[in-house]
């Protein structure tokens, strides 16, 4: 029920708009909790990127598992992405 509550109604929402609305919501819920913003937020920056992908390329479970398997330029991209998120 809470989860119901902290979500945006969307039923009056176009659906190309429906992920931007909700990602907004999401990261709107994230600052309330004061969750860090990003990798930045934990003390980690652009430098941190090489380290963060070779340490994360060995995961196989977690790789394998993933609905499509990442390369390394993908990984080092989702890393970058992560550094900030507002």
């Amino acid at each position: 029920m809470w989860l119901r509550a902290a979500l945006p109604n969307l039923q009056d929402v176009d659906l190309k708009d429906a992920g931007e609305v909700l990602a907004q919501r999401l990261l709107q819920l994230m600052k309330d909790a004061e969750i860090p913003n990003g990798l930045t937020g934990l003390g980690y920056n652009h430098s941190h990127l090489e380290v963060l992908t070779d340490g994360a390329m060995p995961q196989r479970r977690l790789l394998d598992n993933a609905p499509k398997t990442p390369n390394r330029a993908e990984m080092l991209n989702l890393y970058s992405n992560a550094m900030k998120y507002w």
